[in-house]
């Protein structure tokens, strides 16, 4: 920040002064100047005083971005007298370079068909430019980044590079031009060994939908994993515990790979569903999926 006043002289307005003494602190001055002046920061290699009714002028570095710092500047002549107190000068810092502000919504990560994925919600942040996924190998140990998504619509990722019987944390930041945001917790999964319980044993098996998020009081997205690769033909609609149809969710040819579809939680006829258990059923190629859905007010 830099500050600027006018000199003063030797004696008042005549001569020159000696040398000045610059204090701050993100402390306001109260009715105690001096027990506000002895608690302050000392300004460093500010200049020797010019003559009587020139600008004087020092950059003080090192302040915190974004912060409100108050000086007072006080000056003395050779001989050691000093000169009252100047008036208060209040000053606001540059924001600097900031970085998105708020951590990944209700980032998941689920062992899925012999692979993770993981899912996510979309940010507000305009200074969110990008979403990074950080992985480490073992229940704890270094972590690096591994994934950098930088389309603002992808709200979910699966990792297929993981390994049978490995145990992986996961964790995720916006990140913008000035580098990460807040962090979230870890996510640690182990990756269940080939031909244990909930490992893949045939390509069929792989097909799947993961509703998120789940819980939800709004908006859900549905994440279709198709496995074949010319695509299949995809058909999911959602039903009330009696077994009605509410809504549909899915009805045509979709590729091969995660196709994530946002359902606005609406009925066939436009209507708000009601809060309450829903399951999602249907088919992909010839595989039954389902998924229980629970929605809150």
């Amino acid at each position: 920040m830099t500050l600027l006043w006018t000199a003063p002289g030797d004696d008042a307005d005549v001569g020159r002064a000696s040398s000045y003494d610059l204090r701050y602190s993100t402390a306001g001055v109260g009715a105690d100047t001096l027990q506000w002046w002895s608690a302050a920061s000392l300004a460093a290699n500010v200049m020797r005083p010019s003559a009587s009714g020139q600008v004087d002028s020092t950059t003080v570095q090192g302040l915190s971005p974004a912060t409100t710092y108050y000086f007072v500047l006080r000056t003395y002549d050779e001989v050691g007298n000093v000169s009252g107190f100047s008036n208060v000068a209040v000053g606001t810092t540059d924001p600097g370079c900031p970085v998105p502000a708020s951590m990944p919504s209700q980032f998941a990560a689920y062992v899925d068909s012999g692979a993770v994925l993981m899912t996510w919600l979309p940010t507000s942040d305009s200074l969110a430019t990008a979403f990074h996924i950080w992985r480490g190998t073992g229940a704890s140990g270094a972590i690096s980044l591994f994934r950098t998504i930088t389309d603002p619509a992808q709200t979910a990722y699966r990792d297929t590079s993981v390994q049978p019987g490995a145990t992986y944390r996961y964790r995720a930041t916006w990140s913008g031009d000035c580098g990460d945001g807040p962090s979230t917790g870890f996510r640690t999964l182990s990756i269940p060994d080939a031909g244990s319980p909930g490992a893949t044993s045939s390509p069929a098996q792989a097909v799947a939908i993961h509703a998120y998020p789940n819980p939800s009081t709004d908006a859900v997205n549905f994440l279709i994993h198709v496995v074949g690769p010319s695509g299949e033909r995809v058909q999911i609609r959602l039903f009330d515990m009696a077994g009605s149809v509410i809504a549909d969710i899915a009805n045509g040819s979709f590729p091969s790979g995660d196709t994530v579809i946002s359902w606005p939680r609406v009925t066939r006829n436009g209507d708000r569903v009601a809060p309450g258990y829903y399951e999602s059923l249907g088919t992909i190629g010839n595989t039954p999926v389902r998924e229980r859905l629970i929605l809150l007010p």
